[in-house]
């Protein structure tokens, strides 16, 4: 599946639970934006805490946090969470994320180039 279908079956179901991508003024649009940007922001916060258990449990003898194979599979499903935001907020500022991305790749192909031997 295309990153844009995987994109359109997110919003789609996201349109029927309630969770609108389109906005009569600024206003709401604004709004919507920054519920969005807490939930990113979150979702990235989440990968960050349980990464810092992981981290915790190498550095810190005594502590029984999780190893990063224990782990994975939850840090994965938080990226999975923070890819659906930036889905929403894509889609939101009508953009094309698949096109943006390789857009920014190809900036970044140029402006890195030096790095590559």
């Amino acid at each position: 599946m295309q990153l844009s279908e995987i994109i359109k079956k997110q919003i789609d179901a996201d349109t029927k639970r309630g969770f609108l991508t389109s906005f009569d003024n600024d206003q709401e649009l604004q709004d919507q934006l920054m519920r969005d940007l807490v939930g990113l922001v979150g979702e990235v916060g989440e990968f960050a805490d349980l990464l810092k258990k992981v981290g915790l449990a190498f550095s810190t003898p005594g502590y029984t946090g999780p190893t990063l194979a224990e782990a994975t599979p939850q840090l994965r499903s938080e990226l999975a969470d923070v890819a659906i935001y930036l889905f929403r907020l894509s889609t939101i500022l009508n953009g094309d994320l698949e096109s943006d991305i390789l857009r920014k790749m190809k900036i970044n192909d140029e402006r890195y180039r030096y790095l590559e031997p």
